[in-house]
């Protein structure tokens, strides 16, 4: 196991993280950046620190494919620096049932009462969180209670465009999110040899990042963050606790998920079995931004599992190659590998009162 920290964004600009299911004439933006669009912000700008050589960047790739990934990433998700006490962090919603529906005596009465509100809910605060992982009761009033938004601002912005031929113009929307001084998105970060990559490294690829931004309609400013001091820290006690967890028998995602699968019975251990309690299936498609070659370009869609998926078996992972037809230059990846952590997973039987 490799060596985990967590890092803060602290955005100087507004972000646009585009929705998994966009409206109609609107395009909307989320308050969770996918671990992909983490894995790609991260590569282009260690490309760019290596005078966009390609073969230095396809040997960080391949190490992906050849055994133990030399880093993985979780989605990054929203926090609020607090000036008193210790920070909030908000973490994916397990799709299990919450340990509150398997009570022997309010089992019924909260699946009635909180199931709406539960299903309603994409975001957790860490300490629910960790009630959830451990099968002992979530505040169920605190899930409808917490206010999100209340640290950022949400905004539509109108765009214009013409099109080049007829010389036509319409108007589309653009989501935008404004993080307010003390708040910002957050994610795990894990080294797995660093002596292929240590952290002066990341923290340099880090800085190139948050120049370029993350995210999208950077050409627009957005997504610009700035890497200070603080920016990268070690994990404290109660993240430490997390990941030890004993007793547990899943696991719940913190990232996206790609399964390696294989047909070949023979090595079927080294790859995914897939078994699934709780999931969501997360379309991934559109554009893909290249810092080796200056154009945008269509990739192939790919499904992934999505954060807060719950399984029995650890999940490895994989990238997903989604490289555009009739594009020779280099392929283009999907990061599919998750950070996971241990949850307990109740069954009927189980009584918790």
């Amino acid at each position: 196991m490799g060596e985990k920290r967590i890092v803060k964004l602290h955005f100087r600009s507004a972000i646009h993280l585009g929705s998994d299911i966009t409206g109609i004439g609107i395009e909307g933006s989320r308050l969770v950046a996918h671990s992909d669009t983490l894995f790609s912000c991260l590569v282009n700008a260690y490309a760019q620190l290596h005078s966009a050589n390609l073969s230095v960047v396809e040997d960080l790739l391949d190490l992906f494919c050849e055994g133990e990934p030399p880093f993985r990433l979780s989605s990054a998700f929203p926090y609020v620096d607090q000036t008193q006490g210790p920070d909030t962090y908000y973490l994916p919603k397990p799709l299990n049932d919450p340990p509150n529906f398997y009570d022997e005596f309010e089992g019924q009465y909260n699946k009635e009462e909180y199931s709406k509100v539960v299903n309603n809910t994409q975001l957790v605060k860490l300490d629910n969180f960790r009630n959830w992982l451990e099968g002992n009761h979530v505040g169920l009033d605190d899930l409808e209670d917490q206010n999100i938004e209340s640290d950022c601002i949400s905004d539509i912005r109108p765009q214009h465009e013409r099109d080049r031929l007829t010389d036509a113009t319409s108007i589309y929307h653009t989501g935008l999110v404004h993080f307010h001084g003390r708040s910002g998105l957050y994610f795990l970060v894990e080294l797995n040899d660093l002596s292929l990559l240590d952290w002066d490294m990341f923290e340099a690829i880090l800085t190139q990042a948050g120049m370029n931004g993350v995210g999208g309609r950077r050409s627009h400013g957005n997504g610009i963050f700035k890497v200070t001091d603080n920016t990268i820290t070690e994990l404290n006690v109660n993240w430490r606790e997390l990941f030890d967890l004993q007793e547990q028998n899943g696991y719940v995602n913190l990232s996206l998920y790609y399964p390696e699968i294989t047909e070949e019975p023979e090595i079927a251990d080294e790859f995914d079995n897939l078994n699934p309690v709780a999931y969501q299936l997360v379309p991934r498609k559109g554009w893909c931004y290249s810092s080796v070659v200056p154009s945008q370009m269509k990739r192939q869609t790919v499904t992934m599992f999505s954060e807060g998926a719950v399984f029995r078996d650890k999940p490895k992972g994989a990238l997903a190659d989604v490289t555009p037809d009739d594009f020779p230059i280099h392929r283009v990846y999907r990061y599919g590998v998750p950070i996971t952590l241990p949850i307990k997973i109740l069954e009927e039987a189980d009584d918790i009162s």
